[in-house]
């Protein structure tokens, strides 16, 4: 008897966990749809019925870091700042050293326009271990660029493409900045992307881009 009853719960509780987890898929899935459409009635249905998915997740389990997370995320779209705050608090505040956490407090400020407290979260979470995190230093790079501070922000958009180059966004960014500091000479223009390389040596596009990655995250000091 006493075997059936520890069967039943572990059955039940794997029956849970699951239903916890399709709830979580659903919620960022509607996320994904909301930033996705440009009607904003459609994107405020979809953002409702994810913060109604991680509310019934929150009240079965308050302390699930993905819970808080995406109940902030929810009310960061709405622009509810206090209840954003409240879910993004309670998550961060149970490791605060947690880089996973310090980014989400940068998102929290950077979806509120508070640039300067965005970047030091943001800063503080790639020394903590997301250096090589495409999302964070793309984040950081957008900061220092609301900011007005513009060295930063090319050089974290040139560390965002050397994460991933693949970022269109990125590659356009850095096409961008290095367009406006050379518009009056068609020649330092051509090799602008040489840069950080020998002068006297042009390397294959390959051979640049992996020196170029390795000399930004190598000369990067925090």
């Amino acid at each position: 008897m006493k075997k059936i009853i520890i069967f039943t719960i572990c059955i039940l509780s794997l029956n849970f966990y699951a239903y916890a987890d399709n709830n979580l898929s659903q919620a960022e899935k509607l996320l994904h749809k909301a930033k996705m459409t440009s009607v904003q009635e459609e994107s405020y249905e979809y953002i409702n019925k994810a913060r109604e998915l991680y509310m019934e997740s929150y009240e079965s389990n308050p302390a699930d870091i993905n819970v808080l997370l995406g109940l902030s995320k929810t009310y960061q779209l709405i622009g509810d700042r206090n209840q954003a705050k409240l879910y993004v608090l309670k998550a961060y505040n149970t490791n605060p050293a947690e880089p996973k956490l310090q980014k989400a407090m940068g998102d929290f400020f950077f979806s509120f326009q508070e640039y300067s407290t965005a970047v030091e979260y943001y800063k503080s979470a790639l020394a903590s271990g997301l250096l090589r995190d495409y999302e964070t230093n793309l984040q950081t790079a957008k900061c220092f660029e609301k900011l007005g501070d513009l060295e930063n922000a090319e050089l974290y958009y040139k560390i965002s493409y050397h994460v991933n180059s693949k970022s269109r966004e990125a590659l356009n960014k850095i096409n961008e900045y290095e367009s406006s500091h050379y518009t009056d000479n068609s020649e330092e223009l051509e090799n602008a992307k040489y840069k950080y390389l020998f002068k006297d040596k042009k390397l294959s596009e390959e051979e640049q881009n992996e020196v170029d990655a390795q000399k930004i995250i190598d000369e990067f000091t925090y």
